[in-house]
């Protein structure tokens, strides 16, 4: 004796779609639990900077690389060396932007960076060039924004600095200057003299330990007027700790005070810096470096 279900076809197809349910609900929850975790990368824009940039590479990279005259500078810190600068820029000379195993004619946003906006380092490559001091310049920006000098030295921001290294080294690439701008997160953190001092040697030693000899440039940085009792916005102890370091390690050069650019035509929202603001910001790394290698 046979028993013939007549609903057995739609009770298998039911089973099936309930099956499919389920592992749509699984994956859903996988990807939201991933953007969640990477929310910032996905809604800033580097995501798509990443993947979708639509940038041409440039074909024979070992000839810009190997060209005469040529600054390669190694720019990262916070924010205000991040792209979050106000309004666009173009550049009229010859500046690259190194990322990643490539190089790309220098547009803003430039590749590397976390942040959305403009950069100081465009303008200052421009200027460069501009002056005679140099031909060419390839930029070789990493800036995270909001980061404590202590995530360049042993958190996450230390495996970017670490990856942008290993390409550098695969491609027989070394930075002729390097430039460092951070202080503001410190301030707020409250980070001692001594602290900021200890971990900025640290990271000095990254690039010292792979033979990267570069003169290394330290801002003098830390104005943030929120979040903090300093007198306007100013945390001595930080900017000390850079000046000294400066002094005492060969090889280190005191670079621009930032800090003196706290008018309200050069910063928006208080913290960073309009077209204006990047433009002055611009010359006084420029001065410096010029200063420096008159010497």
């Amino acid at each position: 004796m046979f028993i013939v279900f007549g609903n057995f076809p739609r009770v298998n197809l039911m089973r099936k779609k309930y099956l499919l349910y389920i592992c749509v609900l699984i994956i859903g929850s996988i990807i939201g639990i991933i953007a969640d975790r990477n929310r910032e990368y996905l809604i800033n824009g580097q995501f798509l900077r990443d993947h979708l940039h639509l940038r041409k590479a440039i074909a024979d990279k070992d000839k810009v690389i190997k060209s005469n005259d040529i600054m390669i500078f190694f720019a990262f810190g916070q924010s205000n060396s991040a792209n979050y600068g106000e309004g666009g820029y173009h550049c009229r000379n010859e500046v690259y932007n190194y990322y990643k195993g490539d190089i790309y004619k220098a547009e803003e946003p430039l590749l590397g960076p976390d942040g959305k906006g403009t950069s100081v380092w465009s303008r200052l490559g421009d200027m460069l060039i501009d002056s005679g001091l140099y031909k060419k310049v390839i930029i070789i920006p990493i800036g995270i924004g909001s980061t404590s000098i202590q995530s360049w030295v042993e958190e996450s921001s230390a495996k970017k600095l670490d990856q942008t290294l290993n390409y550098l080294g695969k491609d027989n690439i070394k930075p002729t200057h390097i430039f460092w701008q951070q202080g503001e997160t410190d301030n707020v953190d409250g980070t001692s003299k001594n602290q900021y001092k200890e971990r900025l040697k640290m990271l000095i030693n990254v690039f010292r330990k792979r033979n990267i000899q570069a003169p290394f440039y330290t801002s003098i940085t830390s104005y943030f007027p929120y979040n903090n009792n300093n007198p306007l916005g100013i945390n001595k102890g930080i900017t000390e700790a850079q000046q000294e370091v400066a002094k005492e390690v060969p090889g280190v050069i005191e670079g621009p005070n930032t800090d003196s650019l706290n008018l309200a035509y050069y910063r928006y929202e208080a913290v960073h810096f309009t077209e204006k603001g990047l433009d002055r910001l611009a010359y006084e790394w420029f001065k410096k470096i010029k200063a420096a290698e008159a010497n």
